[in-house]
C-alpha cells in the first residue's frame, strides 16, 4: 500500500501508484536509473536510513520463550519487555541497523557485487543488500554517532555507483 495517492489532473482518476515511474530513495536515484538504463530492471530499493530511537512494532511471543528473551535482554540493551500474560509476552525492540538494498525483477547472475554487499536469490530474483549497524558492539550499548552512520551510508552509495558504472549493458534503454 502506498503512502500517498495520485489523481490525474485531466480525468481525476485516482491511482495508488504511477505505473510509469520507478520509486526509489533520493540518495540512490542515479544508481537505480543507471541500472535500469543498462537493462538491469529493478523492482524496489532502499538507500538505508538513520533511524534514531525507532522501535519495531510490538511483537507477541509464546510465553515459553520469555526466559530466553529476559536473559538476552540483560545484555542486549535494544530489547524491551512491554508486558506478559498467561500465554504470551509482548516486546518492542529497537532498530539497531539499516539496510541498503536493491531488488531486481530477474536473476541477473552478477559476476561481481558492490563492495560490502551480499547477494541472495529470492524467488528467482537477484537481491543485493548491505547491513549498516547503528551500534559498535553486539550488546547495543555503544551507538555510533550520526556522523559515523551517515558516512557509512555515503560510502555504501559510492560503492554502488562505482559498481554500476562497471556493469556491462545488457539491453538498450528505450523510451
Amino acid at each position: 500500500m502506498s503512502l500517498i495517492a495520485f489523481i490525474d489532473k485531466k480525468t481525476f482518476e485516482v491511482k495508488d501508484e504511477l505505473e510509469e515511474y520507478i520509486y526509489c530513495d533520493y540518495e540512490i536515484r542515479n544508481v537505480i536509473a543507471c541500472l535500469n538504463k543498462k537493462g538491469y530492471k529493478t523492482s524496489y530499493s532502499c538507500a538505508g536510513h538513520n533511524e534514531v530511537g525507532l522501535f519495531w512494532p510490538i511483537h507477541k511471543e509464546d510465553i515459553n520463550y520469555l526466559e530466553d528473551y529476559l536473559k538476552e535482554s540483560k545484555t542486549d540493551k535494544a530489547l524491551h519487555l512491554i508486558k506478559k500474560d498467561s500465554n504470551y509476552f509482548y516486546h518492542k525492540d529497537e532498530k539497531v541497523a539499516t539496510y541498503t538494498y536493491i531488488s531486481f525483477i530477474d536473476d541477473y547472475k552478477f559476476e561481481i557485487y558492490p563492495n560490502g554487499f551480499t547477494y541472495e536469490l529470492i524467488d528467482e530474483k537477484s537481491y543485493l543488500s548491505k547491513k549498516i549497524d547503528f551500534y559498535k558492539d553486539n550488546n547495543h550499548t555503544i551507538r555510533k554517532t550520526d556522523q559515523e552512520i551517515y558516512k557509512e551510508l555515503e560510502l555504501t552509495i559510492y560503492e554502488l555507483e562505482k559498481w554500476v558504472k562497471e556493469l556491462p549493458t545488457i539491453a538498450q534503454y528505450r523510451i
